[in-house]
């Protein structure tokens, strides 16, 4: 007994060396940073109740080989949106975290966001990660975008504007739209778009605009696909791929809501003519062979709309 409490005593001691520290207020991580010659890493995050951020945390953040890779290299910072508010101190802290997601347009969690001292967004990653090994690479890669820009700190007009482009364009999709502040800076140093962001920042508006379009859509399927397909044409990239998947996403929603209301052999190969549309717009290699199930499955209307009846309990 006496040994199991000495080695009770001795983790006490010796795990919070190995803990390595979280800020919660960014501010103060941000002036932190710029007097240690460090960047900021935040983790937003919903601590208890997000899987994903409760693995990353256990499976890396709380190791003692992260803490080590970390030191000399980030200030760490959590903003963590808990279902228990009391979890960061009450509603008023919880609403500030509320606000910071916001800010930095998290839209998923874990979003592990590398910002500079000066607030630039290096990198990071959405999604979770099974060890220090893969979360270093997206890490290490914000390190890199971080020394280009000190590199350039110097330069001026479309030399200073094709270092930042080339920073901006390395940038993970889902963390671009947090860059706002950088893609306007490198228009205001390239206003001939040698570097294209002029065509950057049009596709970004022409996103917003869509994106309220969408919001007056509300659930006219129907208006949502002629606003996305209207669109496709003028977006590429990371972009062009997000509107695909919206798209789908409306067409899944499409054929859900039409196999709940059919009751005719006609409504069945309206059906079938949604799925084959779907296919035409999904990213797909075996199209061919997913085109000739959909005939085989939709071979016999009367007898797929008897399924559908029957899986409706009629």
């Amino acid at each position: 007994m006496f040994k199991n409490l000495l080695m009770a005593g001795l983790a006490a001691i010796v795990v919070p060396a190995f803990a390595a520290e979280w800020m919660t207020d960014l501010n103060a991580a941000r002036t932190k940073a710029a007097a240690e010659n460090k960047a900021v890493l935040v983790d937003f995050t919903g601590s208890d109740w997000c899987g994903y951020c409760i693995r990353l945390k256990k499976d890396v953040f709380d190791t003692p080989e992260f803490e080590a890779y970390a030191a000399d290299k980030f200030v760490l910072v959590e903003i963590d949106v808990p279902r228990d508010v009391n979890r960061v101190g009450g509603p008023e802290n919880y609403a500030k975290n509320q606000t910071l997601c916001q800010q930095y347009k998290v839209g998923g969690f874990p979003t592990i966001m590398v910002l500079s001292a000066d607030n630039k967004v290096l990198g990071g990653f959405v999604g979770g990660q099974a060890s220090l090994e893969t979360t270093r690479v997206p890490l290490d890669a914000a390190l890199a975008n971080g020394n280009k820009i000190t590199a350039a700190a110097n330069l001026q007009g479309v030399e200073k504007a094709k270092v930042l482009m080339e920073v901006y364009k390395s940038l993970p999709g889902d963390l671009q739209a947090a860059a706002a502040d950088m893609q306007k800076e490198i228009a205001e140093l390239d206003p001939e778009n040698a570097t294209g962001i002029q065509d950057l920042v049009a596709e970004t508006k022409l996103l917003q605009e869509l994106e309220a379009e969408l919001q007056e859509a509300d659930r006219d399927a129907d208006k949502a696909l002629a606003l996305i397909d209207a669109a496709l044409p003028k977006v590429t990239g990371a972009n062009r791929a997000s509107l695909i998947q919206a798209k789908l996403m409306i067409m899944t929603h499409k054929i859900n809501v039409a196999c709940d209301k059919a009751e005719t052999v006609e409504d069945i190969a309206a059906i079938k003519a949604l799925m084959l549309d779907m296919l035409e717009n999904a990213p797909v290699d075996n199209a061919e062979t997913a085109k000739e199930q959909i005939e085989k499955q939709f071979a016999d209307p009367a007898a797929v709309l008897k399924q559908i009846k029957a899986a409706r309990g009629q």
